[in-house]
């Protein structure tokens, strides 16, 4: 009975071992969704109930909470973007051609005709569109008619546009990030690289942005993540050494998500932390954060979205002088326990 308590000793500690770390990676996938194609837009609701989905083949889908296709649609150019009106009674389509308006069934309510060019944006109530037309402007319309416009020194790739449609983040192939207000500029910096990917809080207190190429999949030491303040203060920057394909933050700008072509998405406070990650079998085109910072939706090159829960997911890598504890005592100890079976075996023996 004695010679049981050593192997007894070993089997609990290699039981706890697992229990523990098993606590300690618990999966942040609430579901995934096979679209079929490369995801370059991804949204979702404040609750989570909806989410919105572009394909790379001009379709887009809208999921439930479950990631269950509830209706899908091909308008016949690629969508760049989807917005939920705040009472989730009507979904909001644009492409580079046209805006569409549906109940959240699926039932065409209207469309018109919108500023021809790409990475569009429409507010949830509809009233206002941005987006790049002759590849370096960077146009607002109001009601479906023009209402201002500024041109960039290159090709406009991204657009963020404020709810009131006063205020548009523009990011351009000529290494600037712009923030400009009703027509003029408010402020513009040279990132030393094209800007790929740009989001402003809805009050225009900070502006999240980053660098890359598309061009290329591989990494670049200067491709990096870049936070301002509404002044265009520089707050701080990351490398991410991949291009940024895709940015989302917070209204209240606590917490901003990135998506990679190092086939990751991350999320950073905004102190510049990397706080977590996330893995995927492709590169990560398209991220989209909850407002209270709960969950993260991700579309990947993989043809897969998923929907996160951001707690759960894994703490960013950092060097081997941080890593947990427990996992270098538990096998000490496993180790030790055996040392010590071994050895009372020996004595009993002699």
């Amino acid at each position: 009975m004695k010679n049981l308590i050593p192997l007894l000793l070993i089997f609990g500690i290699f039981t706890a071992s697992i229990n523990i770390l098993a606590d300690e990676t618990p999966d942040p996938v609430v579901w995934k969704s096979k679209i079929g194609s490369w995801v370059p837009f991804v949204t979702t609701t404040n609750d989570g109930s909806y989410t919105g989905v572009s394909s790379l083949d001009g379709s887009f889908y809208i999921l439930n909470d479950k990631g269950e296709t509830l209706w899908t649609h091909k308008p016949g150019h690629r969508v760049t973007h989807i917005s939920f009106s705040d009472d989730l009674s009507r979904v909001s389509v644009i492409t580079g051609e046209r805006a569409y308006v549906y109940t959240i069934d699926g039932k065409p309510l209207e469309s018109y005709k919108s500023v021809k060019g790409g990475f569009m944006d429409i507010t949830p109530d509809e009233k206002y569109i941005g987006g790049s037309s002759s590849n370096v402007y960077a146009m607002v319309y109001e009601d479906g008619r023009p209402s201002w416009d500024y041109k960039t020194d290159g090709k406009v790739n991204d657009i963020s546009l404020t709810p009131d449609g006063k205020t548009l983040g523009v990011a351009s192939s000529d290494n600037f990030v712009y923030l400009v207000r009703s027509g003029f500029l408010l402020w513009k910096k040279d990132l030393k690289a094209p800007v790929i990917s740009v989001e402003v809080t809805p009050d225009s207190s900070f502006v999240v942005c980053g660098t890359g190429s598309f061009e290329s999949e591989e990494g670049e030491k200067n491709f990096k993540l870049y936070l301002f303040d509404g002044s265009g203060n520089l707050l701080w920057s990351k490398v991410i050494g991949h291009t940024v394909s895709s940015v989302s933050i917070t209204p209240d700008g606590s917490l901003i998500a990135v998506g990679s072509w190092d086939k990751k998405a991350h999320v950073f406070s905004n102190k510049g932390e990397a706080l977590k990650e996330f893995s995927t079998n492709g590169n990560v085109w398209s991220v989209s954060i909850t407002p209270d910072g709960k969950n993260l939706v991700i579309g990947s090159t993989d043809t897969y979205v998923y929907f996160l829960d951001v707690d759960s997911m894994q703490k960013h890598e950092k060097s081997p002088s941080s890593i947990n504890p427990l996992y270098v005592a538990i096998p000490i100890l496993i180790i030790l326990a055996a040392g010590v079976f071994i050895y009372t075996k020996k004595i009993k023996k002699k």
